[in-house]
């Protein structure tokens, strides 16, 4: 029968590999999107140094779960050999080393997820609530930090000592609920950015549920918080299953925010065409009249064809100066041509205008001057503010 360190270690062990694995697609997938290694933003960095707290918080746990803690019952050092007591202390020090490894991992994938976030949202009024749950989560990284290493346990060398003055210096109890509240307080804040966007993006049902889909996992994350808190909380002394669940919600912070961004190599290897989807409300490339609702840029159009060979802003994205971006494969036959708006009276049209030779893609200009040819523009603006593209095989 496997015993609770044996089933750490291969649980750890199995889900070190997918997590590492899925950070290095996240970069290939990047670098397909961005064309270059160089061309690597922030986040993508971030999540470099995500690789190594994942890996830190692996270590940590094993190294835990193999010399325990001073976290033990009163009375129990008192029978342990000079040996056991040694390795209680090189066990709790590594308890220490595991909770930083824990919060820089769980606070950088909040950093990547919230600059992907940032760019869905430049120019819509969700900007703003990213920037203030950025805010919030700086604010919180920082005051759990100092209330660990400064008010919680004092001086900071009882956190090893065997056996303890202080019992929060080996429980972690008043660090435990404070790091929890701000993780999943910014996590519930996080989870309703990109869903208004979505929902309300001119995207057909099918696609729009995947996505919502996608960017919802930060559910998983949430319920991974929860319950590591509830076993550290309810579990009996010398119980190793709370670092069960440090693994999982680690593995699953580094799942939730690599899985927005591999599209690019998905649709590389398995030749699925860029995640396109903006429909057309009247009118072809040639500029003739057309009710078919085929796609702007949907497969096998000649936009289409040239995606290998268009080139991105900074960030994945076709930008205009105005930050209104549209899914487009290069300057083609759309480039100059007017759609009539439906629905529309006076005859307001939409116009795709070819941007500068630096963006190489298309911006919406609403004509007409009325209401509904802002509305559709401004669809138009959401559905293409939280699309990732990729490139044609």
């Amino acid at each position: 029968m496997v015993n609770s360190v044996q089933s750490l270690t291969i649980e750890s062990w199995t889900l070190f590999p997918f997590g590492i694995l899925l950070i290095a697609a996240r970069l290939i997938s990047r670098m397909i999107l961005l064309g270059s290694f160089k061309k690597l933003q922030i986040d993508d960095w971030l999540m470099v140094f995500v690789a190594v707290t994942f890996t830190g918080v692996t270590v940590s746990v094993n190294q835990v779960s193999h010399n325990l803690s001073n976290y033990l019952p009163p009375g129990a050092f008192e029978k342990f050999t000079p040996e056991e007591r040694d390795n209680a202390i090189y066990g709790s020090k590594f308890v220490m080393i595991l909770e930083e490894f824990m919060l820089a991992n769980t606070w950088l994938c909040k950093a990547c997820l919230l600059i992907l976030y940032h760019q869905m949202t430049l120019g819509l009024k969700q900007n703003k609530l990213v920037k203030i749950v950025g805010g919030y989560c700086v604010f919180g990284y920082v005051l759990v930090q100092i209330l660990y290493l400064g008010v919680w346990c004092r001086p900071i060398q009882q956190y090893w000592q065997v056996p303890v003055d202080n019992p929060q210096c080996a429980s972690y109890y008043d660090h435990l609920i404070t790091s929890a509240v701000f993780n999943i307080t910014s996590d519930l804040m996080m989870i309703y950015i990109p869903l208004p966007v979505l929902i309300k993006a001119r995207l057909p049902t099918k696609r729009k549920i995947i996505l919502c889909g996608v960017f919802s996992l930060g559910i998983l994350v949430i319920l991974s918080a929860i319950l590591n808190r509830y076993y550290n909380f309810t579990e009996p002394y010398g119980s190793l299953i709370y670092l069960n669940w440090y693994v999982g919600e680690a593995a699953t912070s580094v799942f939730v925010a690599n899985v927005p961004h591999l599209w690019p190599l998905l649709s590389r290897i398995f030749a699925l065409g860029a995640f396109n989807s903006l429909r057309r409300t009247g009118g072809n490339s040639s500029g003739n009249g057309d009710s078919s609702g085929k796609g702007f840029y949907g497969k096998g159009s000649s936009t289409q064809k040239s995606s290998r060979t268009r080139p991105f802003d900074q960030h994945g994205y076709i930008r205009s100066e105005s930050e209104e971006r549209i899914a487009s494969a290069g300057a083609g036959p759309g480039a100059g041509r007017t759609w009539p708006l439906p629905d529309s009276k006076d005859g307001a049209t939409l116009e795709m205008e070819p941007l500068d030779n630096r963006s190489m893609g298309y911006t919406a200009t609403a004509a007409g001057g009325n209401e509904k040819a802002n509305e559709h523009r401004d669809g138009i603006v959401r559905t293409v503010q939280i699309r990732q593209y990729s490139n044609e095989v």
